[in-house]
This record gives C-alpha cells, structure tokens and sequence, in this order.
C-alpha cells in the first residue's frame, strides 16, 4: 500500500464516513458457486453519500505487473492526503477478454478492501 506523507485528516474522515456505512447488499447472484455477492455498484451506493459528506472520493486505473492483471485504486480526502492500492490478478486467458474479466473482478474486491467495509447478507 502506498500513501501521502500524512494520512491523518483521511483517516479522522474514514472514521466519521465507516461510522455512518451501512453493509452493501449482496443482492447478485453466482450460479457457478450459488452465491450471492455485492456488486461494485451496490458497494458504491453504501459508502456514496458518507463519502462525499467527509470529503472522501476514489479513482480506480487498470494496472499490470508480475504476470497479473487488475486495478489500482486511490482513496482521497479533500485535504489531498490519499492512500494507494494494487490488486493483481493472474491471467487465465491471455487475450483481452482474460484481461477485462480479471479488471471486472478486482475492482469491487480492490474497492471493498481499500475501505475495509463488509458487504451484508441478502435483504
């Protein structure tokens, strides 16, 4: 993990924005493993308006590296401090659907764990 030389008034604001997160719903479907899993746009919506009320926003940029595939994600606070992960993933195919399928998967799970939120049972 990487961050600015300072980290606290990002992380005075995680406190405050995880204080008023609730769990995403797992509210898609794996047949494959008959599962159920928050999606990235039901993580989205749990941590949305906490985010934005304390000053908290994200980018995520597809990355490459050590035989893997999948994003980096950048949480940052308006004060500028910001925290920086990578969540690689190796190549199953090595073609651009191999590609899009590991950047597809890794970013919910990057996201999720850079904000160390759960994501909840079905409603």
């Amino acid at each position: 993990m990487k961050q600015s030389e300072s980290i606290a008034n990002l992380a005075a604001a995680m406190a405050a924005a995880q204080g008023e997160m609730g769990a995403a719903v797992k509210g898609s479907s794996n047949p494959f493993f008959k599962s159920s899993y928050a999606d990235l746009g039901a993580v989205i919506q749990a941590v949305k308006a906490p985010f934005a009320k304390h000053g908290l926003s994200y980018v995520q940029f597809p990355v490459n590296g050590q035989g893997g595939i999948g994003v980096s994600t950048r949480l940052m606070h308006a004060s500028g401090e910001w925290l920086e992960q990578e969540f690689l993933i190796p190549l199953g195919k090595l073609d651009a659907h191999g590609a899009g399928s590991a950047i597809t998967y890794a970013r919910p799970v990057s996201y999720t764990h850079l904000r160390a939120h759960e994501t909840g049972r079905n409603l």
